[in-house]
């Protein structure tokens, strides 16, 4: 019997895999096809929002019935924030008032951090929650049946995705859903999700606290067919493992005897439920004990034999993370950086196993772009203006009721495929550091930060910056949690290194420090695990797992006091 329920579970599996990868090449044609006539598309795609939309209150307010052409639209419609939205949302969200924004129903609203903790509720239509689940999911396993096809000439061996995805499921007063869009995706596929992911729905999808890292790891440690390991950013799947390693012996001895030790906290009567699923399983226990017999670099091969890939965002500033997960992978497994995406639409995503830049979806949008190295909005371009190594502030024009809006985000067109450029995110304009008008953004910061890793040895976890104007001169204070811990005396040499290359890759920057006019940099080091911890403690004050970003620039009070606290600890010992 045993045997029996084992065989039709895998004969789910393979029949889920199949569908996703029969999806995704769909997905892959259309965006082929699409990419084709980019150009024409974009036109095409706005002129159809503006007729589908022209009867709604923002629709008449700026007539989009009377606008036939990109330039009409421009002269028309004037850029937009989040607050030109708000007033109309409110009502939407308290009222479920309609046709305001969009003809399409709201499915969903994307939950993002606002101002004085207020969240902003971002409308999501069908077509875009489409475009998430063909673009997103389904793209990912098209690509690496792809992958594995021009490789080894089949496709990859189907198992189970090991997810880091946490849902907390919430409604508006009407019964919408809101919350991170990845809920909303999963939601739809709760039947299946048992033969597709582990840990159990359960834990995916928790009803009550309790400590989800030692269920998250010891449901999908005892999985012997775990073939993906996936989620939505690169960092919280560095924390799975992290946390496997850190406490297998436990975790070994628990799967051993079939239990859930006393130490962890669950409250009795999941305690029990998730106890009655589990059984002893010695020769599992021995099978992870073997595995880490060699150690940490390369474990999740030996752990898991079928392991096919990773699928996680590990572009930008997750680099670190990649870097780290690929000593976990070894060098054979294939990364798949999914997407460039954000609340407000799903705007490119990744053609290939191992690309880090994203292919711009034709049909997911309309898109206008402002040189970066602008200092005014006088210059606004379309797709077939951009050049490819510029960089350019994205404005939106998205599926769900959002017209020429400022994500604020900068990307990098790398290239083009067929007439759809192909982007990198670079920073956001939101994040820069300026303290004397030097302006550092995201990616010379991160750049200074890999090459500081090159030139020193150093392994580096993750990093923020903090600029202090307290001082006379102002000054930047760098933070890092490195993978070991940093003899003391080495502190000045490496301020000195990191300096070295902020300066070069900001001349800016470099010029104000040999002028004076900016302070020397200060550099400290970070207890271990200090942005888990910090990540850990976003996720109990309400914001969703699958939203967080790295902390590049210390900007709020709140930051301020955690990290600069576990800086003064860590000085202490």
């Amino acid at each position: 019997m045993a045997q029996k329920k084992q065989w039709e579970s895998s004969l789910m599996t393979a029949v889920i895999n199949k569908a996703l990868i029969k999806r995704g090449r769909k997905a892959m044609r259309e965006l082929d096809q699409n990419s084709r006539r980019a150009v024409a598309l974009s036109e095409e795609v706005l002129l159809r929002i503006l007729a589908e939309n022209k009867d709604t209150e923002y629709g008449k307010r700026f007539d989009f019935a009377g606008i036939h052409s990109i330039k009409e639209y421009q002269e028309k419609v004037p850029f937009s924030t989040y607050d030109d939205y708000e007033p109309y949302i409110r009502r939407m969200v308290e009222k479920n008032e309609k046709n305001l924004l969009s003809a399409s129903e709201v499915k969903h609203y994307a939950l993002s951090s606002g101002s004085v903790g207020v969240p902003k509720h971002i409308p999501v239509s069908e077509a875009t929650l489409e475009n998430y689940g063909k673009y997103g999911t389904a793209m990912a396993f098209g690509v690496m049946d792809e992958y594995y096809r021009n490789t080894t000439g089949h496709s990859f061996k189907y198992g189970y995705a090991a997810n880091t995805v946490e849902l907390q499921f919430q409604e508006t007063e009407f019964g919408v859903p809101k919350g991170a869009i990845s809920g909303n995706l999963m939601k739809q596929v709760k039947g299946i999700a048992g033969y597709l992911f582990s840990p159990p729905w359960d834990v995916i999808n928790p009803k009550e606290p309790m400590d989800l890292k030692y269920l998250r790891a010891r449901f999908t440690l005892e999985r012997s067919d775990v073939a993906i390991i996936d989620g939505a950013f690169m960092a919280a799947l560095v924390d799975l493992i992290d946390y496997i390693c850190e406490n297998r012996d436990l975790l070994c001895k628990d799967i051993e005897k079939g239990i859930i030790d006393e130490s962890i906290d669950i409250p009795d009567e999941w305690r029990a439920t998730f106890t009655s699923w589990l059984k002893p399983n010695p020769k599992r226990a021995a099978e992870i004990r073997a595995a880490f017999e060699s150690g940490t670099n390369g474990i999740l091969p030996r752990i898991w034999p079928k392991l096919q890939f990773v699928a996680s965002i590990g572009t930008g500033g997750f680099f670190t993370y990649s870097k780290k997960m690929r000593r976990y992978t070894g060098r054979n497994i294939p990364f798949n950086n999914l997407s460039y995406a954000a609340s407000e639409g799903f705007f490119a995503t990744a053609r290939h196993a191992e690309d880090t830049s994203y292919v711009l979806i034709p049909d997911g949008g309309f898109y206008e772009f402002i040189p970066a190295k602008n200092d005014n909005d006088d210059q606004i371009l379309t797709i077939d203006r951009l050049e490819e190594g510029e960089m350019y502030e994205i404005i939106v024009t998205n599926l769900s009721g959002f017209y020429r809006y400022r994500i604020k985000d900068v990307i990098r067109v790398t290239g083009f495929y067929n007439e759809a450029p192909m982007v990198q995110f670079v920073y956001r304009k939101s994040q820069l550091l300026s303290i004397e008008g030097e302006k550092t953004n995201e990616e010379a910061v991160r750049w200074s930060v890999e090459s500081f890793m090159k030139d020193t040895g150093l392994r580096i976890n993750d990093y923020s910056v903090y600029a202090d104007t307290d001082t006379k001169p102002g000054h930047y204070v760098f933070l890092m949690e490195p993978d070991e811990k940093v003899p003391k005396e080495r502190i000045p040499e490496l301020r000195d290194a990191i300096e070295a290359r902020m300066m070069q890759a900001n001349p800016s920057y470099g010029e104000k420090i040999r002028r004076g006019v900016l302070g020397g940099m200060e550099l400290f080091f970070l207890q271990p695990q200090t942005y888990q911890l910090y990540r850990d403690l976003m996720i109990k004050r309400g914001t969703s797992a699958n939203q967080l970003k790295p902390v590049r620039v210390i900007d709020t009070p709140m930051k301020q006091r955690f990290f600069f606290r576990l800086r003064e600890i860590y000085d202490m010992e």
